[in-house]
Formats: C-alpha cells, sequence, structure tokens
C-alpha cells in the first residue's frame, strides 16, 4: 500500500487530492492548522497539525509521523487582492513568501529523512511559476507568482542536493474558495478534475529521479 503525507489538507485541493487517494488504496496522513474543521479530512486520513509558518511546530510533526512513499505540500495562499509588488505592505510579503515557499520547503528540508528509499517530494507549484509564461502584460499577479518561481527554484535545490524525485504540480485554476477568490471569479475546471488529474500524474511520475514541472493533464511545463 503506498503511503502519502499532505501537507496542507483541511480542504481545497488538499482535501481533494486525499479523498481520490484514499479511495484508491493509498494509506493518507493529511496536516491542518490546529483549530480547523477536520472532520472530512478524518474520514479517508490519519490527521496530523503545523502551520508551515511557524518553526517550532516542525518537530512536533516529525516526532508524530513516521514514512512514506511521497510528502506533497499543499499549502498556499492567493495573498491580497492587489496582488502587487508596489502595493504590499511587510506583512503582506512576509505572509505569502513563508506560506507558499520558505515556509513549505524548510518544513521539506526537515522531512527528507521521512521519505522511504525512492520516494518522492511534491509541491504546489503553478503555471503562474512559469517565466517563459508570463507574458500577459498588466495581469497583477506579482506576489503569487514571485512566491511560486522561488518554491521551484528551492524545491530544484532540494532535488540538486540529494537526487530525490521531486515534482512542481500545477493543479490548474480549480474551484477552491482560493481559485475563485471566494466565489469572485469563475474557475476553469472543478476540484474533483484538479485532484484525478494530480494524482494521475503523481501516481506516473512518483520515483523518477528528476525535477520535474508539470500540470494536471501530465503535460510538461517551461520553467
Amino acid at each position: 500500500m503506498p503511503s502519502i503525507l499532505i501537507i496542507g489538507a483541511e480542504r481545497g485541493l488538499g482535501l481533494g487530492l486525499a479523498q481520490v487517494l484514499h479511495d484508491r488504496g493509498w494509506a493518507v496522513t493529511g496536516t491542518s492548522r490546529s483549530g480547523s474543521d477536520t472532520s472530512d479530512l478524518a474520514k479517508v486520513a490519519h490527521v496530523a497539525h503545523v502551520d508551515v509558518t511557524r518553526r517550532e511546530q516542525i518537530e512536533p510533526l516529525r516526532d508524530s509521523i513516521s514514512r512514506f512513499d511521497v510528502i506533497f505540500c499543499v499549502a498556499g495562499i492567493y495573498g491580497p487582492l492587489h496582488n502587487s509588488v508596489v502595493e504590499a505592505t511587510d506583512a503582506e510579503l512576509t505572509a505569502i513568501m513563508m506560506t507558499n515557499c520558505f515556509g513549505p520547503i524548510r518544513l521539506a528540508h526537515r522531512l527528507l529523512d521521512r521519505l522511504n528509499d525512492g520516494g518522492t517530494l511534491a509541491v504546489m507549484s503553478s503555471h503562474r511559476a512559469s517565466i517563459a509564461l508570463n507574458t500577459e502584460a498588466g495581469l497583477k499577479l506579482d506576489l503569487y507568482r514571485a512566491s511560486k518561481v522561488a518554491l521551484n527554484m528551492l524545491a530544484r535545490t532540494i532535488h540538486t542536493d540529494t537526487g530525490v524525485t521531486v515534482l512542481s504540480l500545477h493543479p490548474g485554476w480549480a474551484g477552491t474558495a482560493m481559485g475563485t477568490l471566494d466565489g469572485s471569479v469563475e474557475a476553469e475546471i472543478s476540484v474533483e478534475e484538479s485532484v484525478e488529474g494530480l494524482a494521475r500524474v503523481l501516481m506516473a511520475n512518483m520515483g523518477c529521479g528528476e525535477h520535474r514541472f508539470l500540470d494536471w493533464r501530465g503535460e510538461s511545463l517551461p520553467w
């Protein structure tokens, strides 16, 4: 039975992926922040707790888990609606970079010894992390793009330094609270389509020994 630790699984894509993989026979452990509603997650996974922005919560998580074939860092935020580097406060900059990049990567480093031999580290990236695809003038996504580019770069460093398989995965523009900005915009795909695709891509590429940047359909994205 393959096993996975999903960081940030109490709702949205993390919860959907936990449900899909549980239904496919995986042993799933999912994390949430303390105080979150984990009633749905508890139906399909063992529940652990961590806030990726809090260094002091790393060791308690390590002590509460065993080993996994896959560790998937899903936790992330869109950031302030303006998403402008010019308008952002220091607090807004810190929040998005810590949540989307530095926190997950710091945690990933501390959990590498919790991967089984030949295991895979996955991070929830975005097509907005592609420098080559940044051709849409006037689209205010400065903070989100920068956080995901940095995530991909530091994920590549883990692969380069350790040789572990790393997957940077774009889930598509899915109908989550973040994807729709709490219902103010329309998504392109459903949560179900996104997580079904992510599960297929994960299973097809885990253990490949490379760092791959893929979308939910399995198509490679340019860096």
